[in-house]
């Protein structure tokens, strides 16, 4: 008896998992970019209408939110690590290596 097989077979089951994790993922991120054009409208809205400071600082924050959510989401769909992703930004904002 070999362990061969099982191997073979422990191998493909990993790339199916991740696919499936990849894909509910992007699933998340395509609800997410809805949600974030929503809040960016919103605030457009609003701005237009002459809405109240308090409101639009509200409609403000909310797409920011909203927009900062999708980011993450596709940065890990993409594989890119977050400590990755800032060290990354930090030596090019610092000029480090």
């Amino acid at each position: 008896m070999t362990t061969e097989p099982l191997a073979a077979e422990a191998a493909t089951d990993k790339p199916g998992l991740a696919r499936r994790g990849r894909r509910w993922l992007w699933t998340l991120a395509a609800l997410l970019a809805v949600a974030a054009v929503s809040a960016w409208i919103a605030l457009g809205v609003g701005l237009w209408m002459d809405a109240t400071r308090g409101t639009i600082f509200v409609l403000a924050i909310v797409a920011a939110l909203a927009t900062e959510a999708l980011f993450w989401t596709c940065a890990a769909a993409l594989g890119v690590t977050v400590f990755e992703a800032r060290r990354r930004i930090w030596a090019r904002i610092t000029g480090g290596a």
